[in-house]
């Protein structure tokens, strides 16, 4: 069983909850991801996956295609 772990990434241009949901719902999708949690005033988010196998690329890849940019911290 694979202990989940936490990676906390820097979200730039969300302005409104219709982009903290947005930024959400692309993290969400993606296979391992157990939940994001999306803050707009620290302009953050905190993804627990379940998976080795996810990189944080990926988790920024994401945040990206749905128009915001993010950085690993």
């Amino acid at each position: 069983m694979v202990k989940s772990r936490k990676v906390t990434l820097r979200v730039t241009g969300m302005t409104c909850e219709g982009c903290v949901r947005n930024v959400t719902q692309a993290l969400e999708k993606i296979s391992g991801v157990v939940s994001a949690e999306v803050d707009l005033a620290a302009g953050r988010a905190v993804i627990t996956l379940d998976s080795d196998n996810i990189t944080t690329t990926a988790l920024v890849l994401a945040v990206k295609a749905a128009g915001y940019n993010a950085i690993a911290v």
